[in-house]
């Protein structure tokens, strides 16, 4: 029991400090930008364009705030999922449609291959489809203009599988076993590119192991990844 509690509390004072470090940058982005501004007078323009790159980093923050909470709250076990009868597919096709639009932006292809007929879970509508979407803005993030992202959805020994598969990057054997851990970022030349606070694959992980799933992960530098979602199906069927 001592030996549990000693890792809880190192658990604990790590994720203060990974957080208080990963506010400390936009916070003192923000004082800097709000400083300098004011140290002469401006034009309109110079003020209104100064306000909207603070507006950027307050967004960010914001979004960074609202994931440490989401994660503090599933650590003391406050953080509950409605789960309910859910047919996975329509909820996979929501996700698609806003990471579709994601693919866009980069002139990237997103093909979907969904059942035609219900795959029921029993599941958190709105946790699957942020746990969707942050596989498909990865695949956005980590493919190059031009590339594709395939998604599909089957049934398999008992679960519902999703599969989020990309033709980008890949990811470097020296960071695949740290891909789901808190904070972790991947090479310095994919954090540059892409930016982020590395929680999102945490979070996906977490809301895949609350409905008695998993999250799995493939991939070869230079030849994509493939990330699969993995549901118990209801009552184990087929």
């Amino acid at each position: 029991m001592l030996d549990r509690l000693e890792q809880a509390f190192r658990r604990i004072t790590q994720f203060t400090a990974d957080a208080s470090h990963e506010l400390r940058t936009p916070v003192a982005l923000m004082r800097t930008r709000a400083e300098i501004i004011l140290r002469k007078d401006r034009s309109e323009e110079e003020y209104r364009e100064a306000l909207r790159q603070i507006l950027e980093d307050l967004q960010r923050t914001s979004a960074l705030i609202e994931n440490l909470m989401l994660l503090a709250r599933a650590d003391s076990g406050a953080q509950g999922l409605e789960r309910a009868p859910l047919n996975m597919v329509e909820c996979l096709e929501e996700a698609c449609l806003e990471g579709k639009a994601l693919a866009e932006t980069k002139q990237i292809s997103l093909h979907a291959e969904l059942p035609k007929s219900p795959v029921w879970i029993n599941g958190d509508a709105n946790s699957l489809r942020r746990l969707f979407l942050i596989l498909l803005d990865n695949a956005v993030k980590y493919t190059p203009p031009q590339g594709l992202i395939q998604v599909s959805l089957y049934r398999s020994n008992g679960s519902a599988v999703a599969e989020v598969r990309d033709s980008g990057i890949g990811i470097a054997a020296r960071d695949f076993p740290h891909i789901f851990e808190r904070f972790f970022r991947a090479d310095p030349a994919r954090s540059r590119q892409t930016g982020g606070a590395g929680l999102g694959l945490a979070i996906g992980k977490w809301i895949a192991e609350a409905h008695g799933g998993m999250i799995v992960a493939q991939s070869r530098p230079g030849e994509g990844s493939v990330f699969q979602v993995r549901i118990p199906l209801v009552g184990g069927g087929q």
